[in-house]
Order: structure tokens, then sequence, then C-alpha cells
């Protein structure tokens, strides 16, 4: 990967540049922001630059060719150290820092970053999750940017700086990313081959919060099935609340997980019935000529183009979903709350005209 295939990051990029044209680049680095977004591969590609043996310092290019640069792609240059959480673990720990008890000091990344380079220019360590350190962690490696090696740099990667101690944030630089843009989502999960076609695409995008990770989450097959009998309940005339809390809740429970994770879940199939409804919405309104939701051009023709009262009932619909978003931030009860947002919807849907008089038949939804 090159900075041109890295996506939304330009303006950090441009910071290194000027940084290093400056001569003040920093033995330290935060870089904050959303999961999903690149900080990770930024980092990589930022090692990959100052190891290549072809291209100086000061243009923040790598050749991908030589030894350097290959090294750094496989994981393997012998200046280029990146650790994160344990598989299974809760925090990094100060072993990864320092070493087992048996060896403390004479291995770990502070003894790493302690060596002299053994093929490149300098040092790099890339620590990620480095909001999980510990105290004891969080104290090794404070000695280190105190007295910061030389020729050593230190990259540490979270998307909650606020669970980093505030002594290590003062001596770091902040770098802060933000949350990548809808099209930049959804080309990548076309180039990645994650979505199933551009439509949905362009509707995971939409509610991935700009972050690549959380569209893959949302495009697990389990949860990708849920979405769509999801939505073809959401657009069938036979509305059916029960039967579908019902196959939602088996669903959630057929994907399992933590707690954590079913909320999480719920909360995704909230999200998609407030995305559905905001679909509509827009369609309705004409600030878009189609919908990136199939089933949404489903309910928009049974809908009054330009209606003020469609908008109307479509708007209640959505406020109502947006409600039960809220309630399940609050942990209030995942099963208590679907519920209470199928047998609302239903509700809404069963005393909206569909059909005005005004020379066309008048109609409801038929539950």
């Amino acid at each position: 990967m090159t900075w041109d295939q890295l996506r939304g990051h330009s303006e950090q990029v441009e910071m290194f540049r000027r940084s290093i044209g400056r001569c003040r680049l920093s033995h330290a680095y935060l870089f904050a922001g959303p999961d999903g977004v690149g900080k990770k591969q930024f980092a990589r590609l930022l090692a990959k630059c100052f190891m290549c043996q072809t291209i100086p310092d000061a243009e923040l290019k790598a050749c991908g060719q030589c030894s350097g640069c290959k090294q750094v792609i496989a994981g393997t240059h012998p200046d280029v150290f990146a650790v994160g959480c344990p598989e299974g673990k809760s925090a990094l720990t100060i072993e990864v820092f320092v070493g087992s008890r048996e060896r403390r000091g004479r291995e770990g990344l502070c003894y790493e970053l302690s060596l002299r380079p053994m093929a490149g220019r300098r040092k790099i360590a890339i620590i990620d999750d480095a909001d999980l350190m510990n105290k004891e962690s969080s104290n090794a490696l404070l000695k280190n940017l105190e007295e910061p090696p030389k020729l050593s740099l230190l990259i540490l990667i979270t998307a909650n700086p606020d669970g980093i101690l505030s002594t290590i944030r003062s001596r770091c630089q902040l770098v802060r990313f933000a949350p990548l843009s809808q099209d930049d989502i959804a080309e990548l999960l076309i180039e990645l081959e994650l979505a199933q076609g551009t439509a949905e695409a362009q509707s995971v995008a939409a509610i991935s919060e700009g972050s690549l990770t959380t569209a893959g989450q949302i495009l697990s097959p389990g949860l990708r099935e849920l979405r769509e009998l999801l939505y073809d309940h959401l657009a069938s005339e036979q509305f059916n609340s029960r039967a579908l809390t019902e196959i939602m809740a088996a669903g959630l429970e057929e994907l399992g997980g933590t707690t954590i994770e079913q909320r999480r879940n719920a909360a995704w199939l909230v999200q998609f019935v407030i995305e559905f409804y905001r679909s509509v919405m827009l369609r309705l309104s004409g600030n878009g000529s189609g919908a990136s939701i199939p089933q949404v051009e489903v309910v928009f023709r049974e809908f009054h183009d330009e209606s003020a009262d469609d908008l109307e009932r479509i708007m209640d619909l959505l406020n109502r979903s947006m409600l039960t978003g809220s309630q399940l931030r609050r942990n209030m009860s995942v099963p208590l709350c679907l519920e209470a947002l199928f047998d609302d919807l239903g509700r809404l849907l069963r005393s909206a005209v569909i059909r005005q008089r005004n020379g066309r038949n008048t109609g409801t939804i038929d539950l």
C-alpha cells in the first residue's frame, strides 16, 4: 500500500512531511481516532517510508522493492516492533514492555528500543490498544518517554485517548484521525469484496460511522441475513409486529456472543430500521433519485411524492426508531426495547393513510 491508496488522511501525511522537512520529528506520537479508520495502516506506511533504503526520509515515500520495505511489509524488519493486547487478554501487561520475570530487563519492547538499530536508520515501535496498558506497563513505557532512546520513534494507537495516563499523553504529539467518508467506506467494501454489490456497500457505509471495522461487523453473514429479513418486513404491506419480534429475537440468539456483543447486534438492528425510514424520507423529500436499500423503493411507491402528510408519517416512524436507539444506549432490556419498537411501528403503520382523496383511491396498510 502507498499513501495514494490510503483513504482520508492526506492532511496527516502532509503534517509529517512538514515535520521532517523542518527537522522537527517528535520521538513519540499518539494516533487517536475511531477504530477502523486506518491508524494502524498509517503507522505501518510511516515505518516503511523510514526503513526504505532507496528514498530519503524527507520525501516520506517508500519504493516497496528494497529489502527494508519488503521486511516491513512482511513484519520481519529487525528495527520495527508492533505490539498490542495479546489474544485472550484484556490488558497490555508489563511483560510486553520489560519481559517475563525470569528475563526482566533483558527482553521486551523497552529493551529492544534501547539497542542500536540493526538495519535501518532508527528503531520504530507501534503500540496498538495503547489505552489497554495497565498501571505497571504504563509506568514502564513512561520511563522510555521521559528519556527516549536515541534513534527511536514510538507510535501509540488508540480509539480512547482518555484511557491513557495524562503523563504519557503529554509526552506524545497528538495526531487525530477522523472517520472515513461514506464514499471511501463504500469503495473499500467493494474493493475488498466485503459487500454484495454497490447498493449494499452504500447502505452499510451510511451507518458505519466512518469505520471499516464497523462496516465489516455489519456485513457478517448472520447480521446481513437479519438485516435483509428486517427490511423485507418493514416493506411488507402485511407488517406483523409479533412475527418480526420473534424472528429478530431468534436471530440475535443464534448470533450468540457476549452480552456486550448481543447488545451491539441489537443496536445494529435498530440502526437498520432508522436508516430504512431515513432513506424513505429522503426519497419522499426529493433529496435522492434512488435508494441504496432496494426495499425502500417498495415503500416509496406506496406514498405520495411531495406530500407533507406522508413525510410526517415517516418522521413519526423514524423518531420512534431513534427513541429505541437511545434506550439501548441507556442499557435498557434488549428484548423489551425491540418488542416495544415493533409494536409501536405496527400501531403507527395501521393508523397511516397511504392514499389520500385527491383523485386517488384511499386505503390503509393492511395488517
